[in-house]
């Protein structure tokens, strides 16, 4: 067996062997320091670039101007009809977990394949209308029933701050259409009001609405 010492020893002497047989091949070519350009200074130089030209105030304009008419009319949520006749159908908001829920300390709290209803734990009670914000009568629909204390209007389009402004009411838009596919929004406009343990969609025809009850050119 060889010994940890005598191996050290060999592995010193072919060091030292590779090193004295070592051979100076010379150098091919220039060599150069590798200096790279500072990735601050760069884009230092290019907005200093941009400003000078005016393309930075142009750019910075363009931003604003996009943000300023998305703030005043979202995207629209698409696929959705107006309600011809009256319907009504039920959501259960329900989930069943698909894991075990445990707390900080690994102690389980929920097992998977529990059924929660979020009904059981909520107080929440507000009459929620989806609508589409530049029809008329849809408006005065949403308008004529309720306050802001028990009526959630909710645009599936056009535009909240004009509408507010009109109404001196809270208008809000379902972004991305979330709240449209949580409450199985089809038709417009629509009404979402609590049941026992679902929710309970209606669909409202409103054509004409608006004169019928009244709401003249000053109210839309």
């Amino acid at each position: 067996m060889v010994s940890l010492k005598t191996g050290l020893c060999a592995l010193l002497i072919a060091a030292t062997g590779s090193a004295a047989h070592a051979k100076d091949f010379g150098t091919f070519g220039p060599v150069w320091e590798i200096i790279e350009p500072s990735i601050l200074e760069t884009i230092k130089a290019r907005l200093g670039e941009m400003e000078s030209s005016g393309a930075l105030a142009e750019m910075q304009q363009e931003m604003q101007d996009t943000t300023r008419a998305y703030v005043n009319r979202p995207r629209p949520v698409h696929g959705l009809l107006d309600a011809e006749e009256p319907f009504e159908f039920e959501v259960d908001l329900s989930i069943t977990l698909n894991r075990d829920l445990a707390d900080h300390r690994g102690q389980v709290f929920a097992r998977a394949g529990t059924v929660i209803n979020p009904l059981d734990y909520s107080i929440f009670n507000k009459r929620i209308v989806f609508l589409d914000g530049d029809n008329p009568d849809q408006v005065a629909f949403a308008l004529s029933e309720g306050t802001e204390l028990d009526t959630l209007i909710v645009l599936t389009n056009g535009s909240p701050l004009d509408l507010m402004r009109a109404h001196g009411r809270r208008f809000y838009f379902d972004q991305d259409g979330q709240m449209v596919a949580k409450f199985q929004i089809r038709k417009l406009p629509s009404e979402v009001v609590r049941g026992q343990r679902v929710m309970l969609v209606r669909e409202v025809p409103v054509q004409g609405w608006a004169i019928q009850h009244g709401f003249g050119e000053s109210d839309q």
